[in-house]
């Protein structure tokens, strides 16, 4: 009923416990996986030659590395179950509270279920308390407007989808809209960081009554120094504004969507604090580079004169 889709590149280390005691471990929802090793150069192709043998596991092997994004895809059009989450290879879902997750997804009819997520620094887990998981309760709340007005909240480890809602972008109808990173690729940061934020943003806007939330601690992000969303990479270079500024314009362009944030002040305010709680990351050395001359800021400007003139 559940495929999960993971790419991994250099993560040998965690694959073994994640295979075997995450993904198939006991009381976990997933029926299949689909596993793309995007070029490693570490272990992990041998580690993964182990599950030659398990009829539940297919092995996509990438000669070249073409990124996490474009594995997934190439992936996505082998699911053949009528739910699918992905996830990273470095991070990990608790197998019997996924299987609740799921049960209640199914049994709701609902599009998209998700539960809350720990942090896991070094070897300490910590429970977030994402205040979008309770703004998505507020009067007047749905998970559209809590989605843009308190940043993303459905993590994609704890998160499944109903595959046949799913959006489809491009000539191959796939639920990521690549051309997000043509966009933003000529900052030479790499691709588009908020696909998963615009996913989910994409599926409350299309099916607002859709989403299930489960309220427990359904898995794990793992956080690393060299990943491409810390701070120091993300947020004080501008581009987590940039991006923001993107979806803003990409959203709230439409009308009606629109009117869904202005009519509640609570979500109207929301969206505009987020978006300069991110302007407000960037630093003064970063405001004088071209990138944030002359790529971010003429967007960002936009999207500031449209939340303020809602």
């Amino acid at each position: 009923m559940l495929t999960a889709l993971i790419p991994t590149k250099n993560h040998g280390i965690y694959l073994e416990n994640l295979i075997s005691n995450v993904v198939f471990g006991e009381h976990s929802p997933v029926s299949q996986l689909l596993i793309c090793n995007d070029a490693s150069t570490d272990d992990t192709a041998a580690i993964l030659a182990k599950y030659a043998g398990d009829s539940r596991i297919r092995v996509f092997e990438n000669k070249a590395s073409i990124g996490a994004m474009a594995s997934l895809m190439t992936m996505y059009h082998h699911v053949d179950t009528a739910y699918v989450m992905f996830m990273a290879s470095d991070d990990f879902f608790y197998p019997e509270q996924m299987g609740r997750l799921l049960e209640e997804t199914v049994k709701r009819d609902a599009y998209v279920g998700f539960g809350k997520y720990t942090i896991l620094d070094g070897d300490q887990i910590t429970e977030l308390h994402h205040p979008g998981w309770q703004a998505r309760h507020f009067n007047g709340a749905d998970d559209f407007r809590a989605l843009l007005g308190f940043d993303h909240y459905a993590f994609l480890c704890t998160t499944v989808f109903r595959k046949d809602f799913l959006p489809k972008h491009g000539p191959d109808s796939i639920p990521y809209d690549l051309s997000l990173n043509r966009q933003v690729s000529v900052d030479g940061l790499g691709e588009f960081r908020g696909h998963d934020w615009n996913l989910a943003i994409e599926m409350a806007a299309m099916y607002p009554e859709k989403f299930h939330f489960q309220d427990e601690y359904c898995g794990c992000f793992r956080k690393v120094a060299s990943q491409l969303s810390s701070d120091e990479v993300y947020v004080h270079t501008g581009r987590a504004s940039f991006e923001m500024a993107i979806l803003i314009l990409r959203h709230l362009s439409d009308y009606r969507l629109r009117k869904r944030i202005k009519d509640v002040d609570l979500f109207r305010n929301s969206v505009k604090n987020l978006f300069y709680a991110k302007f407000g990351g960037v630093t003064e050395a970063a405001k004088q580079s071209d990138n944030f001359n002359a790529i971010y800021k003429p967007l960002i400007l936009a999207a500031d004169t449209l939340i303020n003139n809602m």
